[in-house]
């Protein structure tokens, strides 16, 4: 399996359910295409911690999937599939 495409700057990835990383700044309307940017994009390493927040405060840690490899390419091909992604699974 590869994944192809541009990224839109959706930000559907970076989200647990209603748990947002804490670095997605959304100036748009979240999960619409140029939506979102990361705060710290040229900062990100695999497994970076951060915090995750919810729409009532409560917060979580995670890790930042970026470059992750196959967990990263999981959670963007369960978007795609859900059609919440801009990428293509191939």
């Amino acid at each position: 399996m590869s994944i192809s495409g541009q990224c839109n700057q959706c930000g559907n990835c970076c989200w647990i359910g209603n748990f947002k990383c804490q670095y997605l700044d959304i100036g748009g309307i979240a999960g619409m295409p140029m939506s979102t940017r990361c705060t710290v994009y040229d900062k990100r390493y695999t497994d970076m911690p951060i915090l995750m927040t919810d729409p009532h405060g409560a917060v979580k840690q995670a890790f930042c999937l970026h470059d992750a490899g196959p967990a990263e390419d999981d959670k963007l091909v369960e978007l795609i599939r859900r059609g919440q992604c801009s990428l293509r699974e191939e």
